[in-house]
């Protein structure tokens, strides 16, 4: 149990950094701050020198989540002592029900879905890598007092680190490969997902597919937990956000059910549709055209793109790539694949064609030009841009992505 009367450090003055400072504030907590980057003008900020002379003073380190503590760091040897903000849930938290979320796409998603269907019975928030924090409010046990179901999306960077955080309920939507320059390998990768079954209380549910048992089934502490696995069964509708929906649906059937087995979950009552992820931004004389910003992993992308049933689709990738296994190379079956950015050829290197086409171009608005000449044929009946690599070669982040590009394709297609 986290001990208040101690000392803290905030590592890292980010979005977590400042709500683990309001919350240390209200609590009249000592603490300080400490930031590599950051030239931050506040009282409690001290330098690395400063810190380092007086490391051992301080009983636990408050990390931004993103930060990788190796071997060469200088808290390496402290990592015992290693909280980040959602640990002081643990000190907060008395009925309300708690469900950790986690997987590598969809966690958004499918938190979203959740919140909707229980917010009709419950009063549920999210918060955690969803991008919302609780930890700030002035009187935080005031406020979780009114909350019945609390949804925590979790990343693997976050269950990395936590450790007195407590779940009721945890969710593993789906595994793909990512964050390798974080965790170094894909094997680290998928640990860290699994470690969310640690923060279980005894005898709660974890619930997966089955199709991620059977591949990780050694990574299971089947003795300390009840295991509920689902299908995933897809629809035979060609539609994406149909196909991406139901199984969102699936993946949360069973933990509804075991909530409240009275609650009823349609899917044409579902509402909750993120900005660029899976959007369908225009839909007519036979041409679909999805916006999926949000997509920075391209296992996904191309996993989405085979979801749709048609041999006239056009798949758009970019971006920063993300690290890959050198080795290992995605299918891409009837379909032109589109690719820009100063990165394109590592896309394409780890792109398997099968009855398929690839075009590299330096930037989005070459490849929208382009696309606007081909569209002039009526070849095509979709176009999924589904980037498969980061946001930050050129934007600030996937929502101004995902924005520029609605903008170039109004003025494509219009």
């Amino acid at each position: 149990m986290i001990n208040l009367k101690k000392k803290f450090l905030i590592y890292g003055y980010g979005i977590s950094g400042k709500s683990v400072e309001k919350y240390l504030y209200n609590q009249k907590c000592n603490y300080n701050i400490y930031d590599d980057i950051k030239k931050i003008n506040h009282k409690k900020v001290i330098s690395k020198k400063f810190l380092l002379s007086r490391i051992n003073e301080y009983h636990y380190f408050v990390v931004s989540p993103s930060i990788k503590i190796e071997k060469n760091h200088f808290l390496f040897k402290h990592k015992n002592k290693i909280l980040i903000d959602l640990d002081f849930l643990s000190l907060e938290i008395s009925t309300q029900k708690i469900i950790g979320v986690t997987g590598t796409e969809g966690k958004s998603s499918t938190c979203s879905y959740l919140k909707e269907i229980l917010s009709k019975k419950y009063n549920t928030k999210i918060i955690g890598n969803f991008g919302k924090t609780i930890i700030d409010k002035k009187n935080l046990n005031n406020y979780l007092s009114k909350i019945d179901i609390l949804i925590i999306e979790l990343s693997s960077y976050q269950l990395d680190k936590i450790k007195f955080l407590k779940l009721n309920y945890a969710l593993i939507t789906n595994i793909f490969n990512d964050h390798i320059d974080y965790h170094k390998t894909f094997r680290n990768y998928v640990i860290s997902k699994f470690r969310i079954q640690k923060f279980l209380h005894k005898n709660s549910n974890l619930f997966l597919s089955k199709e991620l048992f059977l591949k990780y089934r050694s990574l299971i502490d089947i003795n300390k937990r009840r295991l509920i696995l689902y299908n995933y069964r897809l629809p035979s509708k060609k539609d994406l956000n149909e196909h991406i929906k139901e199984i969102n649906l699936n993946s949360i059937r069973n933990l509804i059910n075991n909530i409240d087995s009275k609650i009823k979950i349609q899917k044409s009552n579902i509402s909750s549709e993120l900005k660029y992820r899976n959007q369908l931004i225009y839909n007519s004389n036979n041409l679909k055209i999805y916006n999926d910003s949000k997509c920075t992993n391209l296992n996904n992308a191309v996993y989405k793109n085979n979801l749709i049933y048609s041999s006239k689709k056009i798949l758009i990738l970019g971006g920063k790539f993300k690290k890959q296994d050198k080795n290992h190379k995605f299918n891409i079956t009837n379909t032109l694949v589109l690719i820009f950015g100063f990165q394109n050829k590592l896309f394409y290197d780890h792109l398997n064609f099968i009855n398929s086409n690839c075009i590299k171009f330096t930037n989005l608005i070459q490849l929208i030009h382009f696309l606007k000449l081909i569209l002039k044929f009526n070849k095509y009946d979709y176009i999924l841009f589904s980037p498969g690599g980061e946001s930050y070669d050129y934007y600030k982040n996937y929502l101004d992505r995902g924005k520029h590009f609605n903008q170039l394709i109004k003025k494509a297609i219009l």
